[in-house]
C-alpha cells in the first residue's frame, strides 16, 4: 500500500489548470467540469493528475477507462491487483493504491456540528465529544469523520456504511465477520487523513509528492 498526497496550490502553480485539464482522460475532465466553483475544480484536477501518476506507477495504461459502482466508487475491471481511491480537501489531494480494496479520506479540520455528529457517532463517541472544549472537539470530530468516511469508501456503499459504521479500537466487524482496519495520519498540519483496508498493513508514513515528482504522470 502507498499513500500519496500533493498540495493543490503547488500543482496549480507548477503546471496550470489548462495543462492538467488537457492531459486528463474524459472521465476526469467531466468530474472537474461538474465542480461548483474554481477551488473545487482545482482539487478535482489535482486528484486527476494524482490518479494518473498512480496508474503509471502501477503499470496501468493511461488509456484504461475505469468503471463506477452505484455509489460512484471507481474500479478497473480489467486490472487485477490495482485498487485506488481518491480524496481531497482544502489545499490537498490524496490517493491510496494497493493490491486489494482500499478507502481514503482527507479532511481539513472542520467545525463541529452536533446534528451531523449525532448522525455518524455512537452514543459513547457523542459523550466523549461533549466533554471536549471547542478546539479539541473540532479535531476529534474531524478525525472520526475521516475514519468513518474511509470505511464507507472501502466498502463502496458510500454514505450508507458511513452512517452505520461501528468503530471499535480501529477495526469494524461487518455482517460476514470481515474486519475493517483503519489508520489515521496527522503529519499534515491542520488535516486528518484516514485509510481503511480489510488487512492491517499500513505504511508508517504518507508520501508527500513535490510537483516535480508528480510531473512523472505526464
Amino acid at each position: 500500500m502507498d499513500i500519496f498526497v500533493v498540495r493543490v496550490s503547488d500543482i496549480m502553480g507548477e503546471f496550470g489548470r489548462k495543462e492538467i485539464y488537457d492531459r486528463l482522460p474524459d472521465f476526469r475532465r467531466r468530474a472537474a467540469d461538474e465542480c461548483r466553483n474554481q477551488a473545487d475544480r482545482d482539487r478535482s484536477l489535482t486528484a486527476g493528475a494524482l490518479l494518473l501518476f498512480c496508474m503509471k506507477k502501477g503499470g496501468v495504461s493511461l488509456e484504461e477507462t475505469p468503471e463506477f459502482n452505484e455509489n460512484g466508487k471507481m474500479f478497473f475491471p480489467r486490472e487485477s491487483g490495482f485498487y485506488v481511491n481518491l480524496s481531497h480537501s482544502g489545499d490537498y489531494a490524496a490517493c491510496v493504491v494497493d493490491t486489494k480494496e482500499v478507502g481514503i479520506d482527507i479532511e481539513r479540520i472542520r467545525q463541529y456540528k452536533e446534528n451531523v455528529a449525532r448522525r455518524i457517532c455512537l452514543p459513547k463517541e457523542m459523550q466523549y465529544l461533549e466533554g471536549k472544549k471547542e478546539e479539541e472537539k473540532n479535531r476529534v470530530f474531524t478525525k472520526l469523520w475521516t475514519r468513518k468516511e474511509s470505511m464507507a469508501k472501502l466498502s463502496g456503499k458510500g454514505i450508507a456504511l458511513l452512517l452505520e459504521a461501528y468503530e471499535n479500537s480501529g477495526n469494524v466487524s461487518e455482517g460476514g465477520g470481515d474486519c475493517i482496519y483503519t489508520k489515521t495520519y496527522t503529519s499534515i498540519s491542520g488535516y486528518f487523513l484516514s485509510v481503511s483496508s480489510h488487512e492491517d498493513h499500513f505504511p508508517d508514513q504518507i508520501i508527500l509528492l513535490s510537483p516535480e515528482s508528480l510531473g512523472q504522470w505526464r
